[in-house]
């Protein structure tokens, strides 16, 4: 547990806001579920809608800064090796 610890600093300390979209997404989605599940009569289609536009944009902005952060990494490293 503390090696997955360890590695999960290491990675918020290379990409923070790739690590925050990360973080922000998995409980964006969790809420989703739980008004999905617990309350479907009291939420409207619009609110419901709304919520899961903005799971789309922090999923997009995660898995933008995700792979600018693969990209930056991988430049760094063929920098290091010539």
């Amino acid at each position: 547990m503390l090696a997955m610890f360890q590695n999960l600093v290491h990675r918020a300390n290379r990409c923070p806001f790739a690590c925050l979209f990360k973080v922000l997404l998995s409980v964006i989605v969790i809420y989703a579920i739980h008004v999905a599940i617990a309350h479907q009569i009291n939420v409207s289609h619009y609110s419901f809608i709304m919520l899961l536009a903005f799971v789309g944009v922090i999923a997009a902005l995660a898995v933008a800064t995700d792979w600018s952060c693969r990209i930056r990494d991988v430049d760094t490293k063929d920098k290091l090796t010539n």
